[in-house]
């Protein structure tokens, strides 16, 4: 029979009860495994933690009700940009006398799900009824939020084109995803800026009519020199996406600042595609590799040297529907910006994480351990080891982790380190017991929080005369229910 839970209300002193009762409370309100009916006493909480609550991704529909009938608009405001409230709260917020709590249902902000930029996620859409409420506001501020809704209708998009105020308009049309060609000319109207014009041209998934590629190239033609400068990325958008007649081709392959980017157009004639796979610059090579449509022999053909360091990926890889065969080809490729984008697909085999596991290329290396959760532990350390910029803390918390790495960073002479490891559930009890008594609070509150420790030891540190230490074992994932009741108790909630 297990041994009871001791009880907070008796092992916890008057000051834990009082002084530091604020941390434990905001402790509870970061607790992953809070149960609803501890988040919701923490409803009566102040309002810091109430800020909390109203930014949970798990928060419970009947507080996320309540939450929004609140007088309190900053309360109001936290609440609104929560991607995961149900279709009545957010017709309540989008309803809100505040601008600002409309804005933030409107916009459809994306958000985190890791610290690394893999993480990033788009909500789902709203509700039509609430897309056609928020359009029809009258204020600006929460029309431009609405235009910029990835999800927004196409009807609505199309009227916010013709919107009273310019810049909500020129919003719709530069953040149109996709757009149908029937609206460029209109969408090309509204946006004069060059720069949001090549942003636009980005999101088209069909070629740019060729008119339409001349009248725009005809416009920078008549740019003064002194401002032509400005125009480049346009130039280089129209290269890479238009409808490619003679003249067009012809201009392009002409200027060596254009030719990377006509390289990588589909719509160019084969044998021009040909001639650039030999072309002297390193850049425009690498844009002929990239191309779908490329004989896969003529592809491994071609020199190309890739900064380890670049982000750039291979859209086309990472997405489109694949056979393993032409996965594995890809995953031995000799081009690094291939085999790095093919990491980020969910549809791996393990023999071929097996193969970038082990590939020369420490970005694709890197690549691996952010995105794949099959990612080899061995490997994992060692990324650790060399990498530490944001995705670090992921690679810590990954499941693959091994614990005797994690124990080896416990022991790091850099407080960055052993706080990034503090709370990972594999480390032994001493070690995690030597992070509590780390001279870095970061350290101490994260060793707090580790589920590792078992409850008397969550129910000493909440007594503990240390603010970092209550608040880590009141966020615990481990403190025990009852235990979360007895805090709530003592602190009269």
């Amino acid at each position: 029979m297990p041994a009871p839970t001791p009880n907070p209300a008796t092992a916890l002193p008057a000051f834990a009860r009082s002084r530091l009762s604020g941390r434990m409370l905001r402790g509870l309100a970061d607790n992953p495994a809070a149960p609803p009916e501890v988040l919701s006493r923490l409803t009566a909480a102040e309002d810091s933690i109430r800020f909390l609550l109203a930014r949970r991704r798990d928060l419970p529909p009947q507080i996320a009700a309540l939450f929004a009938a609140d007088d309190d608009v900053r309360l109001r405001r936290e609440l609104a940009p929560n991607p995961c409230l149900s279709a009545d709260v957010q017709a309540v917020l989008a309803a809100d006398a505040d601008p600002q709590v409309r804005a933030g249902v409107a916009k459809g902000a994306q958000y985190f799900t890791t610290v690394g930029v893999h993480g990033r996620k788009i909500p789902p859409p709203l509700t039509r009824e609430v897309y056609a409420l928020l359009a029809r506001d009258p204020e600006p501020e929460v029309r431009q939020a609405l235009a910029r809704n990835r999800h927004l209708p196409l009807d609505l998009r199309v009227a916010l084109l013709d919107d009273d105020d310019a810049h909500t308009a020129a919003i719709a049309a530069a953040q149109w995803h996709a757009p149908p060609l029937d609206y460029l000319d209109a969408l090309l109207d509204r946006i004069t800026d060059a720069w949001e014009r090549s942003l636009l041209l980005q999101f088209l998934d069909a070629p740019l009519p060729t008119h339409t590629a001349h009248a725009l190239l005809a416009g920078i033609d008549d740019t003064p020199a002194d401002e032509s400068g400005r125009a480049l990325p346009l130039l280089e958008q129209i290269s890479a996406v238009a409808d490619l007649d003679a003249d067009l081709t012809s201009r392009f392959l002409a200027s060596p600042k254009l030719r990377a980017a006509v390289a990588a157009n589909p719509t160019l004639p084969s044998v021009h595609v040909a001639a650039l796979a030999h072309d002297p610059h390193n850049e425009v090579r690498a844009a002929v590799v990239a191309r779908r449509d490329l004989d896969p022999v003529l592809r491994e053909s071609i020199p190309v040297e890739y900064d380890d360091g670049s982000y750039e990926i291979v859209r086309w890889v990472a997405d489109a529907d694949l056979p393993e065969r032409d996965r594995l080809d890809i995953a031995r490729s000799r081009h690094q910006i291939l085999r790095k984008s093919l990491t980020l697909r969910s549809d791996l085999s393990d023999e071929i994480i097996a193969i970038l596991a082990r590939d020369e290329s420490f970005a694709v290396r890197l690549f691996v351990c952010e995105r794949q959760p099959s990612a080899p532990g061995w490997l994992l350390a060692e990324i650790v080891g060399q990498w530490h910029s944001f995705s670090r803390w992921d690679m810590i918390a990954h499941a693959n982790f091994p614990a005797d790495a994690a124990a080896a960073l416990a022991r790091s002479a850099d407080s960055t380190h052993r706080e990034q490891v503090a709370d990972h559930a594999g480390l032994p009890v001493a070690a995690i017991e030597a992070l509590l008594r780390d001279d870095d609070p970061g350290v101490r509150r994260r060793a707090a929080a580790n589920r590792a420790l078992p409850a008397d030891c969550l129910i000493v540190l909440l007594g503990a005369d240390d603010a970092t230490l209550v608040a880590g074992a009141a966020a615990n994932p481990s403190l025990p229910v009852p235990v979360m009741g007895h805090i709530l108790d003592a602190t009269g909630l």
